[in-house]
């Protein structure tokens, strides 16, 4: 993209977390149907998408058919019977990393990281730009980048509307 090469990677991360031996007692396959621990855990498919509102980014392809007609009962019906997003995240065939961290140095000097953790407590997407003039920083969930400047005086705050990924 920008046309400076890489010259040095690393990237290390695994399934570690989210992988049956790690259940809870009680938790069934599906958050909506068989789960007796679904109101209190943290990774509840409806207090994750129903109730906190993340079901814009996540779980709505299995039912964008319903265009303006899907409501709050077909999606909570969909999480229950087939949406892949009900499945228990510990009980699924999921054989994706739950945590990496990928270290990229370029030939101008830049270094580059990425770090994922995915049982964190606040989920969203955030980017973070370190410069020698400044500094933008952005939350994909909050449809928000920050552009900070250093100044001696005061602290300069740009904050830059840019649509939330979640009402995609």
């Amino acid at each position: 993209m920008s046309g400076v090469r890489p010259v040095k990677t690393a990237s290390f991360g695994s399934l570690s977390h989210f992988i049956k031996e790690n259940a809870p007692e009680g938790a069934g396959t599906r958050c909506l149907s068989d789960c007796k621990i679904e109101k209190e855990c943290f990774y509840s498919a409806y207090n994750n998408y129903m109730e906190k509102g993340l079901w814009g980014p996540y779980a709505r392809e299995p039912v964008e058919h319903y265009g303006a007609n899907l409501t709050e009962e077909i999606k909570t019906e969909s999480l229950k019977k087939d949406n892949p997003y009900g499945r228990c995240v510990w009980h699924c065939d999921n054989n994706v990393a739950d945590r990496q961290t990928v270290l990229v140095e370029f030939e101008n000097g830049v270094v580059a990281n990425l770090v994922f953790s995915s049982p964190a407590s606040k989920p969203c997407r955030t980017l973070r730009i370190v410069g020698t003039k400044g500094e933008i920083e952005g939350n994909m969930n909050d449809g928000y980048l920050v552009l900070r400047k250093p100044d001696l005086k005061e602290e300069y705050i740009e904050r830059i509307s840019c649509g939330s990924f979640l009402k995609r």
